[in-house]
């Protein structure tokens, strides 16, 4: 079967990786000439810098519940009918299904995409929250129902098949990488700074750009980043918001390093920082992809990562050969691989050139190839 629509629906477009991932999927499903792609979401439409390419169509449900979400998106299918409706990621993935058996619907195919490993939000980083605890069990009665189940990586696929244990037939999952726009990061890349310590900037700058939860593990990189100023008198910026942000106010004053710290919050531009910035720094403790790595190669950035638990950045620098890979954990080792690259003029030169390669791959048309290879095989299953 040709796919000839597409729905892809999201909590929101306000910002943030999903956002960006769904405007760079849809862009991708575009430029293989799908007629028709909609972008489905519940009510924050998309921010500034939120690339939705020309003859997508945006659809807000006008409501800022998820829980009512499936009568809204169960009139949607009713109305247009898509071939295909693609749902990411986990917290809308339930009221997907629920609106998608509303509309009975059967010529819509529903797939679901998952970003992010279900056991270590259910039972690590969110444990006190119920909703988040529950997820498991409603995965495994409501996932199958689907037609189809993409995750971001094999360890997610991994964790969702033999730790959540959903009972899906193989020939029904597979793992897609995220897409990255290249062109449209570039163009916000080239907007200059708001930042002082880039706008006149007279030092190196190790930028990091994460939400600021205990999965990104930033006291890592602060305390990596105390040693780092023993021998360079750099500074760190960190672009993000979330709940650890007073534990890290604290860290970094603790620390003494107010002078040379910088919790910069959210920004809808994160791309500015990093076509300026020195070295981009990830040092998660758990990540299944690590969206900011490749966008962070978009900018010319080297890179420094943590050979995190589900392997997302050890897939996306190949082990080490697109940028520096350093033991989880290890605050030594990413010390001296930050201080690596900001002496090291070879080095730093090598890993923007290999990074800029690396990227490439992950354009929206080379990922939208994948997703309908995926899509067109269900028809057989």
């Amino acid at each position: 079967m040709n796919q000839t629509s597409i729905a892809i629906f999201v909590w929101g477009l306000e910002g943030k990786a999903i956002a960006n991932n769904a405007a760079a999927m849809s862009q991708g499903f575009k430029d293989l000439g799908i007629e028709q792609v909609w972008l489905v979401y519940l009510f924050k439409g998309p921010g500034k810098n939120v690339a939705v390419p020309p003859g997508v169509t945006l659809v807000p449900l006008g409501i800022r519940r998820s829980f009512l979400a499936p009568l809204f998106l169960a009139q949607f299918l009713r109305k247009e009918k898509p071939d295909v409706l693609i749902s990411m990621p986990t917290v809308v993935n339930i009221p997907a299904i629920m609106g998608w058996l509303l509309a009975r619907s059967r010529s819509t195919k529903l797939i679901l995409s998952e970003h992010s490993t279900m056991s270590y939000k259910a039972y690590v980083e969110y444990k006190q929250d119920l909703r988040m605890r529950l997820m498991p069990w409603l995965a495994r009665i409501f996932y199958p129902l689907a037609d189809g189940l993409r995750a971001n990586s094999q360890q997610v696929l991994d964790d969702l098949l033999n730790n959540i244990k959903i009972p899906i037939k193989s020939d029904s999952a597979t793992t897609i990488t995220n897409p990255v726009n290249i062109e449209a990061i570039a163009k916000c890349g080239a907007v200059k700074p708001s930042h002082p310590w880039l706008v006149n900037k007279d030092k190196p700058v190790i930028l990091s750009v994460a939400r600021l939860a205990k999965q990104k593990n930033f006291p890592l990189l602060i305390q990596a980043f105390a040693i780092v100023r023993q021998k360079i008198d750099a500074r760190l910026i960190i672009v993000g918001d979330g709940p650890e942000q007073e534990n890290l106010t604290n860290l970094v004053s603790q620390l003494d390093l107010e002078e040379s710290v910088s919790l910069a919050g959210f920004s809808n531009n994160p791309w500015s920082y990093m076509a300026t910035s020195d070295v981009f720094a990830l040092a998660s403790e758990e990540e299944p992809f690590g969206l900011v790595l490749v966008e962070a190669m978009a900018c010319n950035l080297p890179i420094v990562a943590t050979d995190a638990l589900s392997g997302g950045p050890r897939t996306i620098l190949e082990s080490g050969k697109h940028g520096l890979l350093v033991a989880n954990q290890d605050t030594e080792a990413l010390a001296d691989s930050l201080i690596q690259i900001l002496t090291d003029d070879n080095l730093r030169d090598r890993l923007i050139k290999a990074g800029k390669t690396r990227c490439q791959t992950y354009q929206p048309k080379i990922i939208a190839k994948e997703w309908l290879l995926f899509i067109n095989s269900l028809d057989k299953n």
